[in-house]
């Protein structure tokens, strides 16, 4: 028989072209389909949820600045030596310096770009450093703003000021001095919003884009571009999509908008904006849709060389192994059929097991989710509380366990389990059940309950058996509560931390970890009481939060920041602090990425702040 013959008919060579353009096709649409799916879920990350985290971190941004500007304005209105040296003529010097002495620490403090009182009395305008820099005169043009504010019925108002020729954007928070209803001054403090529009640099994502701050009729006061302040939203983007925004109002939970539209070069351009809480402004930030996916052209390329040399590589195998068969269409249809099967025998068990282990995880997390407290369940136990509950992987060893015990009694917990992902979940559901069973019988006494926790625990996981492979343990910050009278709390390296007054105070577990081989059966802990006042907020929270690397010299967040950060929440609403908690997490981290599994569980028993009125409006 004539091989070379056979190989180089016409009915071989027809088989051989054929099993070509076959595999050219298919090489050519799996590279277009992977590209499309791939742009499709870039496109989605973008809107639904970069965008969106850039906006809502720049709108807490300074949401928070402009809190913080109004409770200063405010407080320096109703300071009772302020207001006796603007009533006395200003005649008082001891009076004076104590408020030219506050008004320069309010400005220096807070990082304010000037703090002043203007009196209504003398028509002295006093700022920071104890400067009069002006007397105000109604025949003045640049002071009508005093003589409008002395008119006003409301207690704070806010006045923004665009400045190309400086550069940026200042805000002035003005609070109207009354005494028995007659206006004595206008006070207040100025801050600069350019530093936030500066921040957005660590958030952009392309050259072309945008982030505009704009007023209720439209006009933009905060950009990166200097030039586009005191131009309106309506000359970037269509007017109906410009008189959309600017109708909307802001009310708290309020979620960010995300639309798109093709611009007048017929670039499609995707668009975010958030009505502000504080404010009547919009923050808006747009970017072209083709920078969002240039990075899908290097992916392009790549498919493409990736698929050309697939080609040439199988058809030189193909060519390979059809020269040496003696019969090759027999042989090749052979061949081609059972590679196929091979294939696809392989694909769908990998598939099966890869199923198997998905829907594994998923009973895992629905398992863990079920055994944490219903959230009808901790408004039973508390005027207010948040739950930062955030697992490194799909599931984790961290959880928040309460149980009610009457009207005025309960039990919180937040517990620190070994482990992560499914391990370190099954772990919790053994703590969660160990534990219930332990305060069915045991309850206003944490101390006990953690020390038979820990005998518990290393009993049912074998811990007195020196062969054993593995030695799991936790960590368990536990809380008896009398509501509105008391706490008694017991810690197992989790601390109990309080603020007060608008200070921070650490009430400290003790230094040792439960159930693990080297615990002892015997190990004590001592309970610590706390009389509760009014304002009183509590925090508990696992060493995920507090270990997160991030910032610039990537190191932990630690208890001192985490400490710093709370007490500068004070006098806000939890659902506030949990915003602004979460926010801070994630902006010291970076690029870093998640380390543990993080739990930060916090409370009170009274609505617990002089913010709590602004946050709900």
């Amino acid at each position: 028989m004539n091989t070379r013959g056979l190989m180089y008919d016409k009915g071989t060579m027809k088989v051989i072209v054929l099993a070509c353009v076959v595999i050219v096709f298919s090489v050519v649409l799996t590279g277009v389909s992977s590209y499309y799916i791939t742009q499709g879920e870039v496109l989605e990350k973008l809107k639904t949820r970069d965008m969106v985290h850039i906006i809502s971190a720049m709108a807490s941004r300074i949401d928070g600045r402009l809190a913080r500007a109004k409770e200063s304005a405010l407080m320096l209105a109703e300071d009772p030596v302020a207001i006796e040296w603007v009533a006395g003529g200003e005649r008082d010097e001891a009076l004076g310096r104590h408020v030219k002495n506050k008004i320069t620490k309010m400005a220096w403090n807070h990082d304010y770009s000037n703090a002043f009182v203007v009196s209504a009395v003398t028509r002295h305008y006093w700022a920071e450093g104890g400067r009069l820099i002006d007397v105000m005169s109604e025949t003045d043009p640049d002071d009508n703003w005093f003589f409008e504010s002395l008119k006003v019925t409301q207690p704070v108002e806010l006045n923004i000021d665009s400045n190309k020729e400086r550069g940026g954007t200042f805000v002035f928070v003005n609070a109207l001095m009354r005494q028995q209803d007659k206006p004595l001054a206008v006070v207040g403090v100025g801050l600069s919003l350019q530093e936030i529009a500066q921040e957005f640099q660590r958030y952009k994502i392309g050259e072309k884009s945008n982030l505009w701050l704009t007023d209720s009729l439209g006009k933009i006061h905060l950009a990166e571009d200097v030039e586009q302040i005191g131009l309106y939203l309506n000359d970037f983007v269509p007017t109906e999509l410009s008189e959309r925004i600017v109708a909307e109002s802001g009310n708290v939970g309020v979620r960010p908008t995300v639309l798109e539209y093709v611009n007048r070069q017929g670039e499609t351009i995707d668009l975010v904006y958030l009505p502000m809480q504080s404010t009547d402004w919009k923050l808006v930030f747009q970017m072209p849709r083709a920078e969002s996916i240039a990075i899908l052209n290097n992916i392009r390329l790549h498919t493409m060389l990736a698929g050309v040399i697939s080609l040439v590589v199988i058809i030189f195998i193909f060519y390979f192994i059809s020269a040496r068969i003696a019969n090759p269409l027999k042989r090749a249809i052979l061949l081609g059929q059972e590679l196929e099967k091979q294939v696809a025998a392989r694909t769908l068990e990998l598939e099966q097991k890869n199923q198997k282990i998905m829907d594994s995880i998923d009973y895992a997390q629905r398992l863990q989710e079920s055994i944490l407290p219903a959230r009808s369940d901790l408004a039973a136990m508390f005027a207010d509380f948040f739950v930062i509950w955030q697992p490194r992987d799909q599931v984790g060893g961290d959880f928040y366990w309460a149980r009610r015990l009457d009207e005025d009694r309960g039990l919180i917990a937040v517990i620190d389990c070994t482990g992560h992902g499914v391990p370190g979940a099954f772990m919790t559901m053994a703590v969660n059940s160990i534990l219930d069973h332990i305060t069915a019988t045991v309850q206003d006494d944490p101390a006990r309950i953690l020390a038979e926790l820990n005998r518990r625990v290393k009993e049912t996981l074998h811990r007195s058996d020196p062969k054993g492979l593995s030695d799991d343990g936790l960590d368990i910050g536990l809380c008896y509560l009398e509501h509105n009278r008391r706490i008694l709390f017991a810690g197992a390296k989790i601390s109990l931390f309080v603020g007060r007054g608008g200070k921070m105070q650490l009430i400290r577990g003790t230094n040792k970890s439960l159930g693990y081989r080297r615990s002892s059966l015997e190990l004590a802990f001592a309970n610590n009481e706390w009389l509760v006042e009014p304002g009183d907020v509590f925090y508990l929270t696992s060493d995920g939060f507090i270990d997160q690397n991030g910032g610039e010299r990537d190191v932990p967040f630690g208890r001192q920041r985490f400490m710093a950060t709370l007490g500068a929440l004070q006098g806000h609403s939890l659902t506030n602090q949990r915003e602004s908690l979460a926010a801070r997490l994630q902006e010291y981290m970076g690029e870093e990425l998640q380390r543990d599994d993080i739990t930060v569980f916090g409370f009170a028993f009274l609505p617990g702040g002089i913010q709590d009125e602004q946050d709900q409006q």
